[in-house]
């Protein structure tokens, strides 16, 4: 039986029942036209187009990737009960709207930018929901591959595990630009565009190898250097108050009692954003809420919701999102629009 004979067998026996819904672990015995492209098309959400995979999978790096369009439906749900032979790096290359679980645990519920990252350690469970279009690159590599990358690096990495960190999601816009490199190189599927994409999946690997290494120095430079319980909740607190307001950094450290420097450095420390980062996502979230739930035009859910024009708002919201703010909340709406009255702005509510 051919490699490509087995795979698909061993992952059928390990398919859901619900084959429809994108929902369960990974199968198909179907092979595309385009099989020998070198990002394939990923059948099922997080699994490795059998296309890819007559490849040693210890030598080379596979990349897949997966899109939705909402094509009628407000929302996608997918999930994956994990490759056992793979680390997943999901990296995201356009801007959406999902909740993401990883074991169990959400992850994220929000809006995401593109070149977001999130990888998951072999056989680990991960589902999402995505309320907004999407594409992403799925790379899958082998462990035996990450060890002899991390004997390569001559023990500049503490050990050879490609999650060694977190599961959430971050960012790396250097990541990103490679991974559409990578996307970019399906045209030349011959010999020498499988030793470009191979060189690219190199230097992804060599990133993400690279940031473990630097989050374990940072770790170890951050102990102990962590925003305090209740100085983070004041700082939320003050954030959700102000909402609607123009207020910098300097405002928020002042409510905690800490210097700009010494609040940045701690709440990135704390809650993994930068504490701009995390008031546009609140003004985001807090702006989807009122788009969705209230009659408020968008110029008075920009100006609710601290921004200052129209176009600002909007500008922000398709790129984060995914999408403008009219579409958005018409999709929101079953495809009406609802009659916006004019008026005053009024003040969004702290949540």
């Amino acid at each position: 039986m051919s490699r490509q004979s087995q795979y698909a067998a061993s992952l059928g026996r390990a398919a859901s029942a619900d084959a429809g819904s994108g929902v369960g672990a990974c199968f198909t015995t179907n092979f595309s036209a385009s099989e020998r492209s070198i990002v394939g098309v990923e059948e099922r959400w997080r699994c490795p187009p059998l296309s890819t995979v007559d490849a040693a999978t210890t030598d080379r790096i596979l990349a897949g990737s997966w899109s939705w369009s909402e094509g009628g439906a407000a929302q996608r749900e997918v999930s994956s009960v994990g490759d056992e032979r793979f680390y997943t790096v999901g990296i995201s290359l356009s801007a959406t709207t999902l909740r993401f679980q990883h074991d169990g645990r959400v992850l994220c519920d929000g809006p995401v930018m593109p070149g977001s990252i999130q990888i998951t350690a072999p056989g680990t469970s991960v589902k999402a929901v995505y309320a907004a279009p999407c594409r992403v690159m799925h790379l899958f590599v082998a462990p035996d591959l990450v060890s002899r990358r991390y004997e390569e690096a001559e023990g500049q990495l503490a050990r050879p595990d490609l999650a060694d960190h977190s599961p959430g999601i971050f960012r790396d816009i250097a990541v990103e630009r490679l991974a559409l490199a990578l996307q970019d190189a399906n045209p030349l599927a011959d010999t020498f565009g499988r030793m470009y994409a191979d060189s690219v999946c190199d230097a992804i690997m060599a990133r993400l190898l690279a940031r473990g290494a630097d989050d374990m120095s940072a770790r170890a430079m951050a102990k102990g250097a962590s925003l305090p319980r209740w100085r983070l909740r004041r700082a939320l607190d003050f954030m959700e108050a102000n909402l609607a307001n123009p207020i910098g950094l300097a405002e928020v450290a002042a409510s905690t009692g800490l210097t700009r420097m010494h609040f940045a450095a701690q709440f990135r420390s704390t809650t993994g954003y930068s504490p701009h980062a995390y008031l546009l996502r609140r003004r985001l979230e807090h702006a989807q809420m009122l788009l969705s739930s209230s009659e408020f035009s968008v110029l008075n859910v920009a100006l609710s919701c601290g921004f200052s024009s129209h176009a600002h708002f909007t500008a922000v919201f398709k790129r984060m999102v995914g999408e403008p703010p009219n579409a958005w909340r018409m999709r929101m709406r079953g495809g009406r629009l609802a009659n916006e009255p004019r008026g005053e702005a009024t003040a969004c509510d702290a949540s």
